[in-house]
């Protein structure tokens, strides 16, 4: 059972997923966009002023999230995320967006982030502008991008999740964010789990 926790930069996922670590649960750490430029032994900037090598590179992420969250799409355990493939969407979609030869490109991107997108059990969108984001040599620190962010990234979030699997976050607590995402999730467990048990039962 797979949960993204979404949002633009300095929305607070980390923190949340910090907090949901020390209640218990799994989270898958790792950084992806990070580690690619430490592999790639490359900058963001450099990234960004290369339109080739950006798209080279959201398909990288693509894979290696993929890859990292594969075995917990399948889990008999709840397990947290940060990110989701709206999120590495809606980057792309900043970095090359405006650019009318990447249109077939961004397009089948879209395409793909969606397919992705559907493999998540619960996402929650944590929304921006609360903080400042500090810069930390990959974000961008602005407080101003970082809502511009915030209002597309939503958008293409509740483009690509159903419904029923959204859920959006607006307090700016992160008590209260962690308690409505714990109850919520403690809920909706006691349901898979039981159809987990009552698909095992059918089957064997």
């Amino acid at each position: 059972m797979l949960v993204a926790i979404a949002g633009s930069q300095g929305a607070g996922k980390s923190s949340i997923l910090a907090e949901l670590a020390k209640q218990g649960y799994q989270t898958i750490s790792r950084k992806t966009s990070r580690s690619i430029l430490t592999d790639w032994n490359v900058t963001l900037d450099q990234i960004n002023s290369d339109s080739d090598l950006t798209k080279k590179f959201q398909e990288e992420i693509i894979i290696r999230k993929f890859n990292d969250e594969i075995e917990a799409v399948h889990s008999p355990h709840v397990v947290f995320t940060e990110r989701t493939y709206g999120d590495l969407f809606t980057y792309s979609l900043f970095s090359i967006g405006k650019y009318n030869e990447f249109n077939g490109w961004i397009d089948s991107y879209f395409k793909q982030c969606m397919m992705y997108q559907q493999s998540y059990h619960a996402v929650y969108y944590v929304t921006a502008g609360h903080f400042v984001p500090v810069a930390d040599g990959v974000r961008a620190a602005n407080r101003h991008y970082s809502k511009l962010v915030d209002l597309a990234m939503l958008d293409v979030t509740q483009r690509m999740t159903m419904s029923k699997k959204l859920n959006i976050i607006t307090t700016p607590n992160l008590e209260e964010r962690v308690a409505l995402i714990s109850s919520q999730i403690q809920g909706d467990w006691s349901a898979f789990d039981y159809t987990m048990k009552l698909k095992h039962n059918i089957d064997g």
